[in-house]
């Protein structure tokens, strides 16, 4: 048993009607947390960000692996990625998506107090998803265009197009930092479940979200 398994096992609440058992965070296992300085204990608060909000906006079941056990970073593989998902998307939902991949970020500043250098891919996905929240039309305060017709693009419509991803990127940092706050024990305690298996998926993560409270098809209600 490790530190963080010690104190965060040491409080535990009654099982409720569906048998779950809430855990409670203690403050020395965030101490715990917050001293942490591997690659994998800091991916696995990166990754269990990822996860819990992820089954907070779009369900538990939204979620297909969590992963960390790659030496040059981890991964959350959600379901949305999949291919028999809808193709068509409601703005909200699709900023949420955006939220999601500032989620690891916004872990990383509440718990350890900063970021890491591990976010530029999240970064990268948040940037190109705003992207698309402009150009497919779904920002309905600015004009929707497609910019790859236009070489070079006209300075109005690039700054329409950077007004734009600026607003949304900034609404769906703010979103995860809220969501990000509104659930720290969640997440340290998914943290813990995530380093000690390393990968978490199928039924392992369905155990994993139920241990923690989070499980079930519909998103919870602290999504707004």
């Amino acid at each position: 048993m490790n530190d963080l398994q010690l104190h965060v096992s040491s409080e535990v609440g009654a099982p409720d009607e569906r048998g779950r058992v809430p855990v409670s965070i203690t403050p020395a296992a965030v101490q715990v947390l917050v001293s942490w300085d591997s690659d994998q204990q800091i991916k696995s608060l990166h990754e269990a960000s990822h996860g819990v909000v992820s089954a907070v906006l779009l369900g538990a079941k939204s979620v297909k692996t969590l992963d960390i056990k790659n030496r040059y970073g981890g991964c959350s593989i959600l379901d949305s990625e999949d291919d028999e998902q809808p193709s068509i998307v409601r703005a909200s939902a699709y900023l949420d998506l955006i939220v999601i991949a500032f989620a690891g970020r916004e872990g990383e500043i509440l718990i350890l107090g900063e970021p890491t250098n591990g976010n530029a891919s999240d970064i990268s996905e948040a940037t190109k998803r705003a992207k698309a929240y402009f150009e497919a039309g779904m920002d309905v305060s600015a004009l929707a265009m497609d910019c790859d017709y236009f070489s070079p693009i006209p300075a109005p419509l690039s700054e329409a197009l950077m007004s734009s991803m600026t607003e949304t990127m900034t609404t769906a940092r703010e979103r995860a930092r809220v969501l990000v706050a509104e659930h720290r024990d969640k997440i340290v305690a998914l943290a813990r479940i995530v380093y000690d298996a390393r990968r978490l998926s199928d039924e392992a993560l369905t155990a994993a979200f139920r241990e923690i409270g989070l499980d079930g098809d519909k998103p919870n209600a602290s999504a707004s």
